[in-house]
């Protein structure tokens, strides 16, 4: 019961910022992810360059549908008006007719992310036979769905990695850079750890349920109290327990907050401030002070929080 509670209050506050399709030519965009319909989610696998790529597949499927004579068997029936539910429908006729065609590949994935489906991941599988980046970009689409809609891709992600193999899987773990890292979090989900520990966001996600957790005058008298307020404190102990001398913990709290306030537009600093009061500040001093580069940054912003000052939806200087 409680932790039913808890996800439709998250599930709430996680729901897509991508909207419905519209059936014209906007939200697109010329040959970039500004305008279009795939955003960046706040993955620590996703790029700008994945997220550019479906938008184009999906840009250049518009026009393909558009350009298709209207004598074409496609248009029977229809109003023979280009709209996005007649692209995605022709983008899955150009994969099974062409399996090889990238474009409709590349579209039929960007349908399913902005659906909250993890049904791409099979077409990503298929293109680990021929090009290893499929790996990456297999679990890089599998962390934007989770973090859009708040599912775990569980089954989905592992029937997928199935298909392509553990033996390719072990070979691109020695390959370094992102297929590798993208290898290592499939090959240590395939062993049973959940995705989120997979990817190295167990702490992350924790805290960024921790952080959804409503100040006292925030709260909605008309939720089941009882029960929501039972799970909140037992996720508020849980972060402030993880948050015990170890920096890397706060970094994984003040980069939780941060998706909140990019991605979700949520403030949760007074959460934060709370959470962040279970450190002395003399330990985040010293911490700070053993650190540098990002962690050292992080740190460094944490006290800023904790003396009272702002958050900064940018990232820490």
């Amino acid at each position: 019961m409680i932790g039913a509670v808890v996800d439709c209050h998250l599930e709430y506050l996680m729901l897509p910022r991508l909207g419905r399709w519209d059936n014209r030519r906007v939200n697109i965009g010329d040959h970039g992810s500004s305008g279009g319909c795939v955003a960046r989610a706040g993955g620590v696998f996703e790029d700008d360059a994945l997220v550019d790529r479906v938008n184009l597949a999906l840009q250049n499927m518009w026009s393909r549908l558009d350009s298709l004579p209207r004598s074409d068997e496609f248009w029977s029936g229809t109003n023979n008006r280009t709209t996005w539910y007649k692209v995605d429908e022709f983008a899955q006729r150009c994969v099974v007719r062409d399996s090889s065609d990238e474009t409709a590949r590349w579209a039929a994935v960007g349908f399913w992310m902005h659906a909250g489906s993890f049904g791409g991941l099979q077409l990503l599988a298929e293109d680990a036979a021929v090009r290893d980046d499929a790996v990456y970009d297999l679990i890089a689409v599998a962390e934007w769905v989770w973090l859009e809609v708040g599912v775990d891709p569980g089954p989905h992600l592992e029937r997928a990695l199935a298909r392509v193999g553990s033996s390719v899987l072990q070979r691109l773990t020695q390959s370094g850079g992102r297929v590798g890292r993208a290898a290592v979090a499939a090959s240590v989900f395939l062993a049973g750890e959940s995705f989120t520990e997979a990817i190295g966001r167990q702490h992350w996600n924790m805290f960024l349920h921790a952080l959804a957790v409503p100040m006292p005058h925030d709260r909605d008298p008309s939720v089941v109290r009882e029960a929501l307020a039972a799970a909140e404190e037992q996720w508020l102990a849980t972060a402030q327990q993880c948050l015990s001398n170890d920096a890397s913990s706060v970094v994984d709290l003040m980069d939780a907050a941060q998706w909140w306030a990019v991605h979700r537009d949520y403030d949760v600093v007074g959460r934060l401030r709370e959470l962040l009061g279970a450190l002395s500040r003399d330990s985040l001093e010293l911490m700070a002070g053993d650190h540098d580069g990002e962690t050292a940054a992080s740190l460094r912003a944490a006290l800023l929080v904790l003396d009272g000052h702002g958050f900064s939806s940018r990232r820490y200087p």
